[in-house]
């Protein structure tokens, strides 16, 4: 994996099966967070599909379908028991680089909770993104109830994966699932454009701003304000906070060096 301008470009390159998430496609995500959260040069992560498509879910082999009845005699049971999409999820919020997706083509079901999953999300004017689980007789995985309603509010999160739509990149930028729609031919250069201005910033606010976003929405006002002031005191001692402010006297781009 390759860092370019501390970009850390991650392409998911299983174009014949649309990039599912089979273990192979799973292990480079796995090791390209890992490799964010311990190589410095890395300020951003650009998650992107190989071929005509972001992902098209779960690689079919993969699921545990078709064992309905070799539970026991209450089947509620099994629906405690922790999932596998678990650790990827777990993976991507505590990565320590802001995440940024690409979406050139289908982004469904577990695919669709990658993509919600990463913080800020491009679309080509040809992708599609749906929570399609409940047309399969599932439920959700890959984090889309956790962070669905958190972009589009609880009462759509609701009418999305009670419908499982297939939505349009209009309709995703419409709702706020998307940031921004492009033409599918400018889609690398403006997300690469995007995260190149992330890896020009402070990375040390950037995680932050991260961990604060994530976790605002689940602690109490007045917790949350001595967690982020306690966040800030620890940039206001940085280097990168001076330097910033002696560019701006100066009237010069910062160059911040994550010290």
């Amino acid at each position: 994996m390759d860092v370019t301008d501390g970009v850390l470009t991650v392409t998911l390159n299983e174009p014949d099966s649309m990039n599912a998430l089979s273990p192979g496609v799973s292990q480079g995500i796995f090791d390209a967070v890992d490799k964010a959260n311990t190589d410095a040069s890395v300020r951003v992560l650009l998650l992107t599909g190989a071929g005509r498509g972001f992902c098209a879910g779960a690689a079919v082999g993969s699921l545990g379908g078709g064992q309905g009845s070799g539970g026991g005699p209450n089947p509620r049971v099994r629906l405690d028991q922790r999932g596998g999409s678990a650790r990827l999820v777990e993976a991507f919020s505590a990565c320590e680089v802001p995440i940024v997706a690409a979406v050139n083509g289908p982004a469904v079901g577990a695919g669709f909770g990658i993509a919600t999953c990463c913080d800020v999300r491009i679309l080509a004017e040809s992708a599609r993104m749906g929570s399609i689980f409940i047309i399969r007789g599932l439920a959700s995985d890959y984090g889309v109830a956790y962070w669905l309603p958190r972009i589009v509010g609880i009462g759509k999160a609701f009418d999305l994966m009670y419908r499982g739509d297939l939505l349009s990149a209009a309709e995703c930028l419409e709702l706020g699932l998307a940031n921004q729609v492009v033409a599918d031919d400018d889609l690398l250069q403006v997300a690469g454009d995007y995260a190149r201005m992330i890896a020009a910033g402070p990375p040390l606010a950037y995680t932050l701003v991260r961990r604060m976003l994530q976790r605002a929405g689940d602690m109490p006002m007045d917790d949350f304000a001595e967690y982020e002031w306690a966040n800030q005191r620890l940039l206001l001692s940085s280097d990168d906070v001076t330097e910033g402010f002696k560019a701006f006297v100066e009237k010069r781009a910062p160059k911040f060096e994550g010290r």
